[in-house]
């Protein structure tokens, strides 16, 4: 659900999503995306509960995801939290965290 609510997200900032939870050697990216041209992956960290789902991102994913980017010669890497609550969604984006 909240990769779902990502790329509508991206999608409404004007990025075209292209790719899906796709495997890519040993690991898997959430969303690849195209922003004027430019190959973006965007890491999606969806919670429920009050903090903020970018810090539910660890350093060591960040470095996973940066590396597993330029595997598919993406120039940006993007994180993207999901905070669902009982009466909201909330969406955090950071361009360009790799």
């Amino acid at each position: 659900m909240g990769e779902r609510i990502a790329a509508t997200f991206l999608s409404r900032h004007g990025l075209d999503v292209v790719g899906r939870n796709f495997e890519v050697g040993r690991g898997e990216l959430d969303l690849l995306a195209l922003d004027r041209g430019q190959r973006v992956v965007v890491e999606v960290r969806a919670i429920t509960t009050d903090r903020d789902p970018i810090d539910a991102i660890g350093h060591g994913k960040r470095r996973r995801v940066t590396r597993l980017a330029g595997a598919v010669g993406a120039s940006r890497v993007d994180l993207l939290g999901v905070r669902i609550g009982p009466d909201d969604v909330v969406v955090h984006w950071v361009p360009g965290c790799g």
